[in-house]
């Protein structure tokens, strides 16, 4: 089928005149690869190197010293003189490669661009942190949004006007509610990968996600992080599936799982930043009836979360499902907030709670997430803490209401 644009392309495009390294970040099977031989083709084969680094052949050729890895890659290189682009896959299993990629962008940068894939941001911020600064521009892909999950379904006019302002979307797409909100159904129950969503039957989009989950992202956490104890590392990645959008004790885990405090702290440490959850903490100000600590946990993709808990039970019929439309609305957030943008949530001790606070400089909006008829929300005690805040429900039940969002709107 044809290719798909995803939308981090324009940002790429926009970095490949520059003389800094490029790195592109995200889970495996997310569509790096796919989005490099992409870049490929927007180069040119002519002005392109490529190399993969699960071939053993391309990685002991770019391990070694400096010397040996310029005298491998100019190996590849086109006979001409113009600038040839090198694209190399999945970086991080090159270890301490830091000095060399410093050393070809302080000396090699007019002959050629470095731009690299990896799977987890944890160790190219190790590794690459001081010795890159201002070398590097960093970039992350993540499952497809859900906008993009529509393009995917070949729903075009439906995916542009998603990507406008959420009531901009709304008032031009209520026609296509039904159609929206079976989609969402599906989103929600199979994620964003994209070979995933462009599978035909609910078998195959299973299986994938069995294969992905199972080959691919833990086994590389497992490998990458030396992770010993597979039994209680699974148990705490399924502790986390079944614990979305509730607040995390350490200790209290460590505990349930078997593991040392640290212990489970860098595990989850080294799933956050292998891009299979994420974490946010509460807002707060100098208010000491806020909470200030527990972090609550979300799985990037929903398809990855019921794969580890085995639940492909239809939304509506699942006792989860509040839970489950929440994480689709944190990763919505997410995948569209600024760089500026930070997002929270916020709890009393008395347990009045919103369960997204989104800070942009000073803009500050509050969401609380719904998935039924249900009209409770904390609004006026938040707004009471923080009287210039903008509040807003979104819906899954969704029915046109002032200051309501349709959860295919956010």
């Amino acid at each position: 089928m044809p290719y798909i644009k995803r939308k981090l392309e324009d940002r790429i495009e926009k970095s490949l005149s520059n003389q800094r390294a490029l790195f592109i970040l995200g889970a495996r099977q997310v569509g790096k690869t796919t989005l490099l031989k992409r870049l490929i083709e927007h180069v040119g084969h002519d002005n392109a190197v490529y190399f993969d680094l699960e071939n053993s052949e391309h990685l002991q050729g770019l391990t070694g010293s400096i010397e040996d890895v310029v005298s491998y890659i100019n190996s590849y290189l086109p006979k001409q003189k113009q600038r040839v682009y090198v694209f190399i896959d999945e970086i991080q299993y090159i270890r301490d490669f830091s000095s060399n990629i410093k050393y070809l962008v302080d000396h090699y940068s007019a002959q050629f661009k470095l731009i690299m894939t990896g799977s987890s941001s944890l160790l190219i911020k190790k590794s690459f942190s001081e010795s890159l600064v201002g070398r590097k521009d960093v970039l992350e892909l993540y499952p497809l949004s859900f906008a993009e999950y529509c393009l995917f379904k070949g729903e075009v006019r439906i995916a542009e006007q998603l990507d406008n302002e959420p009531q901009d979307s709304i008032d031009g797409l209520k026609v296509h509610q039904l159609k929206l909100n079976r989609m969402l159904k599906e989103y929600m129950l199979y994620g964003g990968y994209p070979q995933v969503v462009l599978s035909e039957s609910r078998e195959e989009k299973i299986t994938l996600l069995r294969d992905i989950v199972n080959s691919y992202i833990l086994k590389d956490v497992k490998y990458l992080f030396k992770i010993e104890k597979i039994d209680q590392f699974n148990h705490l990645i399924r502790y986390l599936a079944i614990n979305i959008g509730k607040e995390l004790s350490i200790k209290s885990i460590a505990g349930e799982i078997g593991l040392y405090w640290d212990t489970v702290q860098k595990h989850i440490l080294a799933l956050q930043e292998s891009y299979i959850i994420s974490l946010i903490t509460p807002y707060h100000k100098n208010l000491t009836t806020e909470l200030r600590q527990m972090p609550k946990v979300y799985f990037v993709d929903a398809g990855v979360r019921n794969t580890i808990i085995n639940n492909f039970n239809d939304i509506d019929l699942r006792t989860d499902r509040g839970e489950q439309f929440e994480n689709y609305v944190y990763n919505q957030l997410f995948l569209k907030k600024s760089l500026l943008t930070e997002i929270k949530y916020w709890k009393t001790r008395s347990g009045m709670e919103i369960d997204f606070v989104a800070i942009n400089e000073n803009i500050i909006t509050a969401y609380e997430v719904k998935f039924g008829s249900d009209t409770k929300n904390n609004f006026a005690a938040f707004s009471n803490a923080y009287p210039d805040a903008q509040c807003c429900t979104v819906r899954y039940a969704y029915k046109k209401k002032e200051s309501e969002l349709p959860g295919w709107g956010i």
